[in-house]
């Protein structure tokens, strides 16, 4: 097993807790999507796994490890984390897309020496940019780019960090449907071609149950459900879980996945 959350409750303030008695086994190479109501706790549950908060009781492991004993640099080279992008303050600077992308390899700096990119930083950083299409923005400013791009090249500093474990805290946040499945379509593709466990928190559940193979459904502080998404997306589940009653639940005959459909009530 890959990572293990045994009987863990974590919050910001210990005597209002966020997560409680959360119990749950993800293994190497699964597509995790977290979903819930705002405010249930997707972030905390992403953040907890990252080490950003640490949990009032329980434990984290890693391969049987607890995380929260690792260094800050064995850490940084197993989980890489995107969190949200709710402003554009991270562009509004003068780094070039290559300068910030090659952030993603700071943990793989030799520190006793200059805190300089080596020739495998930037066979690393070129190989991933030609994987995502971006080459031709390595010379752009930040400043300068549009929703899609900005989000692939955060993407890119992620996996230049070379991780096991990849979480994205609403990677589609923003984006417009088209960028939505792009961005998707290509969490998919690393996930699959590059053997990457990837979890992310999603607020669409049609295209968390498209895309993931296996969904956390989060509800009054802990884990409602957690399997594939034929056994998490039902009318009994989602009708409870987010107080809505004009659903229909459908199959994807395509993709074999269940897609929600809304009706409103007649008048």
């Amino acid at each position: 097993m890959l990572i293990q959350i045994k009987n863990v409750s974590a919050g910001y303030v210990k005597k209002y807790l966020v997560l409680k008695n959360i119990n749950c086994n993800i293994k190497l190479g699964e597509f995790i999507g977290i979903i819930g109501k705002n405010g249930v706790g997707k972030s905390t549950f992403l953040k907890l796994i990252c080490c950003l908060i640490k949990p009032f009781s329980g434990t984290v492991l890693f391969r049987k490890r607890d995380i929260f004993t690792l260094s800050k640099d064995d850490l940084s080279r197993i989980i890489s984390f995107l969190p949200q992008q709710n402003s554009s303050d991270t562009f509004n600077n003068n780094f070039s897309v290559l300068e910030f992308i090659m952030l993603g390899r700071f943990p793989y700096y030799n520190k006793k020496i200059l805190k300089i990119p080596s020739n495998i930083d930037f066979k690393i950083v070129k190989k991933i940019t030609s994987m995502l299409f971006i080459t031709d923005l390595l010379h752009r400013k930040m400043n300068t780019l549009s929703g899609g791009e900005k989000q692939k090249v955060l993407i890119a500093q992620v996996l230049v960090q070379e991780t096991k474990v990849l979480i994205f805290d609403e990677p589609t946040s923003n984006l417009d449907i088209g960028n939505q499945i792009n961005i998707l379509l290509l969490l998919k593709k690393i996930n699959k071609d590059l053997n990457k466990t990837i979890i992310v928190s999603i607020h669409d559940l049609n295209i968390a149950s498209e895309f993931c193979n296996k969904l956390i459904l989060l509800n009054n502080k802990t884990i409602y459900r957690y399997g594939v998404p034929r056994d998490i997306i039902n009318y009994n589940n989602i009708s409870s879980v987010f107080n809505i009653k004009n659903i229909i639940i459908k199959i994807n005959h395509i993709s074999n996945k269940p897609y929600i459909i809304i009706y409103k009530h007649n008048i």
